[in-house]
Order: structure tokens, then C-alpha cells, then sequence
């Protein structure tokens, strides 16, 4: 911890520390996808395992299986010690805030086939179907691995220059489970209650700033599928700088609610080339109910592609979609 602290407050060894970190967490990665790969049958690697060059890698979705086909092998197609290895995998990558929320996703995505869709024998829902796909050789200098399906994507590219992890997506529904054994349980808590708050930090000059629309966004969804679109480009919303510093306080919350899904080598990363190169240019805008229990969509954006986005759902507040990416690092810059 100490030289942790140090790395922090001297810049160059920050760095310094930084880049050793990614170098340990390279060869951690690159070992623990080779042993699970190592565990597959021969038909069961060929499904798991796809060229670099594949155009399904730089692919995305969030949608259930009839929706976004998807190639890879799904945990319903492992082993139980298999599946032990995909969750070692992603504990590498994730902090324990953000493995336990990814695990949520698919604790939820159970509930939702048996409780909402009431259909045992559905095949496009259940905490079973979340595909793992590798790309390339981990024991190359670039390869990749992915584990995506319903209310998640998580992309990561390994490669000389460092590990890159966006675009990041991760959904929930029922963000709040209403009833049964897990009555309460809730995902995605901070990244809602938090941007309730700095809402409502606002005074009404800044507020006229932020909200772009007061009227609910219907079914919207994230907006920044490809990357491309307009907005990216042309900012609108508040600036971080006509925030004072307790408003700016909350917002680092909010940050945070999505960067420490990483990590600590991970997240220290980002959160350090976000207070550098993000922050003086940020933008924080608002779109939908301005009081608690209405739908509502938030993104803070930088115009070099940095970009987090959270909506909920007209019809029903506590289906929730967020997303962060950082737009030129996707995929690790393809």
C-alpha cells in the first residue's frame, strides 16, 4: 500500500507502477484463459475459441439470444469446473463491486425467465446463457476474450500497450427484485441514486443547463450504439467546470459507480487518464422525470469519444441499461 501511495503522488512512478501492474495482470490473464481453454474438448474449443481477425469481436449487444445471435460457449454448454474458470477470468478484470453486479446480471436474468416470462423451458433467458468467447492466442502479444449475453458486454483486448476494457455494458431487470427470497436485492443503486442527487444539487440556472428535455425518454435506449452518432461529437448539457465542488464531488460518484467495476491495475488506469484528459472537457446532461420514480436518461461525455449513459424504461423504472465506452480504445482500438 505504501508504494501504491507513493506511485500516486510522483507522477512518473505512478506510471511507472501502473504499466508494471498491467504487465502482471497481461500474464495473470493470458495464464488463466490458457488453462480454461486447456479444459474444452476439441468441439467445445472450436466453438470457444475464434481468430482475432474474426469479424464477431468488435460485434456487441446487450440483447437476449433471438435478438443478437452470438459465437462462443455459453455456460449452460460448460462443466462446473469450467464455469469455475470463467468466474476466475472475470475476477481478474472486475473489483469485487463489479463482479458481484455482474453476477447479479445473471441472477436476475434467472428471475426474469421464471418470474416475468414464466416459460421453464425458455430459451432466450437464464443465468445459463452468457457466452465466453476468446479471440486469438492468449499467449500472443494481442488477442482478446469477451462474455456477453443478456443485460451484459464486457470486451477485453490485451496488447502491448495495455488492457483495455470498453465498451462496458451492463442492464438490469428488475433493478429491484419485488418479491420471493431475494425481496430488495438491488443492482445498479449508485449509478441511480447518485445522479438523483447531483440533479437535485442543481439551482435553476444550471438545471436549465443540464436537462435537455423534462419530458420521459419512453423506451429509449443508450444512445451511443456505434459510437458515430452526431452527439458524440457535439457536446450539450452542463460542464463539469459550472459545477462547484461539491456537485463536482458527486459526480466523481458517479464516475466511480462505473470505472471501479475494474480492477484496481484497471481502474487506477482509467481513472487517472480520465482526470487528465476527460474531466476539464466534460459534459453532464439529463434527459427525462426530474423527480424519483419517473424514467430518466443521464450521459457525461468528453468530446474525444469518452462516453457513460444510463437509462431506465418508461414502462417499468427499474429495467435499467448503462453504458460506458471510451469510443477510439474499443476494442483495444480495433
Amino acid at each position: 500500500m505504501k508504494i501504491l501511495r507513493f506511485c500516486w503522488i510522483i507522477v512518473p512512478l505512478f506510471v511507472q507502477c501502473a504499466t508494471a501492474q498491467q504487465q502482471t495482470l497481461q500474464a495473470s490473464l493470458s495464464q488463466q484463459v490458457s488453462h480454461w481453454l486447456s479444459q474444452l474438448s476439441q468441439d467445445q474449443r472450436q466453438k470457444a475459441q475464434l481468430a482475432f481477425t474474426d469479424p464477431e469481436r468488435l460485434r456487441w449487444g446487450n440483447e437476449p439470444y433471438n435478438m443478437h445471435p452470438r459465437k462462443g460457449l455459453t455456460l449452460d454448454e460448460m462443466t462446473d469446473d469450467q464455469k469455475k474458470e470463467v468466474h476466475k477470468i472475470l475476477q481478474e478484470v472486475l473489483s469485487e463491486q463489479g463482479y458481484l453486479k455482474v453476477v447479479n446480471v445473471l441472477r436476475l436474468d434467472d428471475w426474469l425467465k421464471k418470474n416475468y416470462y414464466h416459460a421453464p423451458d425458455d430459451q432466450y433467458y437464464g443465468d445459463g446463457l452468457y457466452w465466453m468467447t476468446v479471440f486469438g492466442d492468449p499467449a500472443g502479444s494481442k488477442w482478446g476474450w469477451r462474455f456477453e449475453g443478456h443485460h451484459l458486454s464486457l470486451s477485453v483486448t490485451v496488447a502491448p500497450s495495455g488492457i483495455t476494457v470498453t465498451p462496458f455494458f451492463l442492464g438490469t431487470h428488475p433493478s429491484v427484485v419485488p418479491a420471493g427470497p431475494y425481496a430488495g436485492t438491488e443492482n445498479l443503486f449508485t449509478e441511480t441514486q447518485a445522479a438523483w442527487q447531483l440533479l437535485q444539487s442543481l439551482d435553476a440556472g444550471q438545471k436549465k443547463q443540464a436537462v435537455l428535455a423534462d419530458n420521459e425518454p419512453g423506451n429509449a435506449d443508450v444512445l451511443a450504439q456505434t459510437g458515430n452518432e452526431p452527439f458524440m461529437k457535439k457536446m450539450s448539457g452542463i460542464p463539469v467546470s459550472s459545477l462547484n465542488a461539491s456537485q463536482q464531488k458527486i459526480l466523481q460518484a458517479i464516475l466511480d459507480a462505473y470505472i471501479q467495476n475494474l480492477t484496481p491495475a484497471l481502474a487506477e488506469k482509467y481513472a487517472q487518464e480520465i482526470k487528465q484528459q476527460e474531466w476539464p472537457h466534460m459534459y453532464f446532461a439529463w434527459i427525462g422525470g426530474t423527480t424519483p420514480g419517473k424514467a430518466f436518461y443521464y450521459r457525461i461525455q468528453a468530446p474525444d469519444g469518452f462516453i457513460i449513459e444510463y437509462c431506465s424504461r418508461m414502462n417499468d423504472v427499474h429495467h435499467i441499461h448503462t453504458l460506458w465506452r471510451i469510443v477510439p480504445q474499443d476494442f483495444g482500438g480495433k
